[in-house]
């Protein structure tokens, strides 16, 4: 998600499309072999035009997907990528941004002798629904996903670290679901870290769980309003000793059995529990 102002992101994008115009990022030393001048800068070409595309559509769906009321209703994950599939397709049949047939038509050309006119007859025969389909999809996936491509093709001379969604070593992520039973009242949890268990047992450091079902899709979609947290993982210290503590009360106001366990965690773990009550 770019976090810039939409101003600021238009004129660093047309700072980019400029600096590749000026050769900025045309490395000769990764340029692969047998490809000429003319068919390097159309696929660049291209390339750039689709980065500047998804750059510009990050920052007008900022709006939408930083909106308080869609991240209250929807895991942005699973509904973004929905929504962001919908548009790149609008966006390559309106404007017949077909990235995918340039890119096949420039490497389709000789390395000697191509200019724009046999180009274009190229991409008019390469062109159709399975291509404008693939650079939808390859738009749908952002900046930086066809910065990792021009990276790939050779374009750009450095990349940036992957960034994965998992714990930094010095962290572990607890979450907690709740099955209701008979709890009908809101229900608490309550992670607290502790010296020692009761009578100075250590519990096994653990570093995830394995469920025997597929998510369901609402679960991908919407946030989980039995879960703690909605989305993501509470952050805990590894290999530490924690008390996890859950409490709810059935319909006469009565409190039921409580869950009450210790646990360790081993770093960067990722423990989920399902508990019912």
């Amino acid at each position: 998600m770019v976090k810039l102002p939409t101003l600021k992101c238009i004129l660093l994008t047309a700072l980019f499309a400029l600096a590749f115009s000026q050769g900025a990022f045309a490395q000769t030393d990764t340029r692969p072999v047998g490809i000429s001048d003319f068919v390097y800068s159309a696929s660049g070409k291209s390339l750039t035009i689709l980065f500047v595309t998804a750059v510009v559509l990050e920052s007008a769906f900022a709006i939408i997907f930083n909106w308080r009321v869609f991240l209250a209703y929807f895991a942005a994950k699973g509904v973004k990528t929905i929504i962001m599939i919908g548009v790149s397709l609008l966006v390559v049949w309106i404007f017949n941004l077909d990235v995918v047939a340039s890119l096949v038509a420039a490497y389709t050309l000789p390395a000697t002798g191509a200019d724009q006119t046999a180009l274009a007859a190229e991409v008019a025969k390469t062109t159709g629904p399975i291509s404008k389909l693939i650079t939808a999809f390859v738009l749908a996936g952002g900046s930086s996903g066809i910065h990792n491509m021009m990276y790939a093709l050779g374009f750009r001379s450095s990349r940036d670290a992957d960034v994965t969604p998992k714990p930094p070593q010095d962290e572990a992520w607890v979450s907690v679901r709740v099955k209701r039973v008979n709890a009908v009242a809101p229900v608490q949890v309550a992670l607290s870290k502790v010296d020692a268990a009761p009578e100075n047992v250590i519990p096994p450091a653990l570093a995830g769980t394995i469920r025997f079902r597929r998510p369901a899709l609402a679960e991908l979609l919407f946030r989980n309003v039995d879960r703690f947290p909605q989305n993501g993982g509470y952050v805990v210290e590894p290999n530490q000793i924690y008390r996890i503590q859950i409490e709810a009360r059935d319909a006469k106001g009565t409190l039921l059995d409580r869950f009450d366990r210790y646990y360790k965690f081993a770093p960067r773990a990722i423990v989920d529990f399902d508990v019912e009550i």
